[in-house]
């Protein structure tokens, strides 16, 4: 018993998260063991560009070393939708457990660069769309690989299917990300694998 509750806290120990979205951050957490001892700050922002939710490391901890690094998940307030707008909190607990997850993803894929290969990333994400493209296949690649591809799904159909999101959004996630049919894909080669 001691055991298991030792290991409940590390997985949220170096971990700061709104306490509004505690239930969504630690279920998406637990799917990733790797990264209870990795510091993560879940932090409100009110816009984010192009995105809702946005993950990177701390730029003060930026030349630290791998091990010592620190990452921030950036969440949007409130979804635009349309004319209004809808507290995140108010989104569906397996579609922001999903959210969540994919940039779980991002952070696994983090990991091991250095902080010149970070760098790198920083500016080949902003000015290459198939860089951009592959790097978020591969947040979602991590993702499927931890076990989250029903959740992965989930929130892409939520998106795509949402009458309220706009379609710039909409077209966005459908360019840059895996779609659902890819997801199975990926998931089924990785069973075959494992």
């Amino acid at each position: 018993m001691a055991s298991a509750q030792v290991k409940k806290n590390l997985k949220f120990q170096n971990k700061k998260f709104p306490t509004s979205l505690q239930d969504e951050v630690k279920e998406a957490l637990s799917y990733f063991p790797e990264l209870w001892q990795t510091k993560i700050d879940f932090v409100f922002k009110d816009k984010i560009k192009n995105a809702v939710m946005q993950a990177q490391p701390r730029v003060r901890t930026l030349f630290k070393g791998k091990k010592t690094r620190t990452y921030k998940i950036k969440i949007s307030r409130e979804l635009q939708l349309g004319n209004m707008t809808k507290p995140i909190e108010e989104v569906p607990h397996e579609i922001l457990v999903g959210w969540i997850a994919h940039e779980l993803g991002h952070v696994m894929d983090y990991l091991d660069r250095s902080s010149f290969q970070m760098i790198g990333f920083g500016l080949n994400y902003i000015t290459s769309k198939s860089f951009l493209m592959n790097s978020e296949y591969e947040a979602d690649k991590h993702a499927i690989s931890h076990g989250c591809a029903n959740l992965i799904i989930k929130t892409k159909n939520y998106i795509l299917n949402h009458d309220h999101l706009s379609d710039d959004y909409k077209a966005r996630i459908d360019q840059f990300y895996l779609s659902p049919e890819e997801v199975r894909s990926i998931e089924a080669e990785l069973d075959s694998e494992g």
